[in-house]
């Protein structure tokens, strides 16, 4: 893709997440852009079109930084903190409500939604599996528990915008809450919990 097309999708993006996919016209693309609608058509020959390469591109972005995680050499705890800052930053950020709200106007943002969770689910995996050679995690738990278990409060923090809130602006309560939650699944909660790289 070249910088003028890349251009034209972070603007579009930008402005569906602070104004909404239904009230931004091909027209405030254009204006925003600084460039002409005849630019537009030229790389997305409509507004479906503009839909699928949105959500493609946004999928694409946070699969390359989940893939870049998974090829680090850093330390296993550091590679689980990335993951959720990571994915905390799809949330917070917009773009995975953006995205779900796409899926509704294109299939096809559905299929690229399949394929980024594929990544999210084996890039969990791969963690889980590492801590468990590691014994991070409680030995009585399979890594299908400690998966769904995990995605649980992800999903959670998608869903609730007061737990996010609370999350991102109480930090007596992210600090006590995250010691409770993963101190079912790790062995030593506050061991984890109290690692330099933390970032969450």
């Amino acid at each position: 893709m070249n910088k003028k097309a890349e251009k034209i999708l972070n603007t579009t993006i930008k402005l569906f997440v602070h104004e909404g996919i239904k009230k931004i016209t091909m027209d405030d693309i254009a204006k925003y852009t600084n460039v002409s609608k005849v630019t537009i058509y030229k790389y997305f020959k409509d507004k479906d079109t503009l839909y699928l390469e949105v959500g493609r591109h946004i999928f694409s972005h946070y699969t390359v930084k989940l893939n870049n995680i998974m090829a680090s050499d850093e330390v296993l705890i550091k590679k689980f903190y990335d993951f959720l800052d990571v994915v905390s930053d799809f949330i917070n950020s917009g773009h995975f409500d953006l995205c779900m709200e796409l899926t509704r106007y294109n299939q096809d943002v559905e299929t690229e939604y399949r394929l980024y969770l594929q990544t999210y689910r084996g890039s969990m995996f791969n963690l889980i599996d590492s801590g468990m050679k590691d014994g991070l995690f409680k030995s009585n738990l399979d890594k299908n528990v400690i998966f769904h278990y995990i995605d649980m409060g992800i999903v959670y923090y998608q869903q609730s915008s007061e737990y996010r809130y609370k999350m991102l602006n109480d930090s007596d309560f992210k600090q006590r809450f995250l010691l409770f939650h993963i101190s079912n699944i790790f062995i030593d909660g506050e061991k984890i919990l109290s690692v330099p790289y933390k970032t969450i």
